[in-house]
């Protein structure tokens, strides 16, 4: 569904984004919103050869450790694994749900936010951030970055597929 508004590959949307935002960086430190844990078990899934999951793991993993921007920009992972590792006896059993709940709030008050227009949750943080006047906010498509909310829009995205 929607494959021509989709971008699969991690680096490419990483690369997008520092083409967009060049010199300086934008900010400091960029939050990864992703499920670490089901790109583990595709990769693991010995069945089933998903090699674009073997190559997006690396990557995320050589983001995480190394840096964006040619490493001046630290790249971080919030919500699953802070919610696993809690302890709590609710937040880490259901830690995929209360890390996305984690990782929405955190998004809302990012300086800047990019997503996609085929994602429920990106559209989610979008609408949140329009009416609380947060108007930083993006699109990440196949081969560009597409600010979604302008200073002077009426009305924020909506879902796109």
């Amino acid at each position: 569904m929607c494959l021509d508004k989709k971008t699969t590959n991690l680096t490419d949307i990483i690369r997008s984004l520092e083409a967009k935002f060049q010199k300086p960086p934008p900010v400091s430190k960029i939050l990864l919103i992703l499920n670490r844990d089901i790109l583990e078990q595709e990769v693991a899934n010995k069945e089933v050869e998903n090699e674009m999951a073997h190559y997006n793991l690396q990557a995320l993993n050589d983001f995480i450790e190394n840096g964006l921007w040619n490493g001046k920009v630290k790249a971080v992972e919030a919500g699953v694994r802070l919610a696993k590792r809690s302890g709590h006896p609710i937040y880490s059993k259901y830690y995929s749900l209360s890390g996305s709940i984690i990782d929405f709030f955190l998004a809302v008050q990012s300086d800047i936010f990019v997503g996609t227009e085929v994602s429920s949750f990106s559209v989610d943080v979008e609408i949140t951030r329009f009416y609380r006047g947060r108007k930083e906010n993006y699109h990440y498509l196949p081969n560009k970055i597409e600010m979604t909310t302008p200073p002077d829009a009426s009305f924020p995205p909506r879902f796109q597929c």
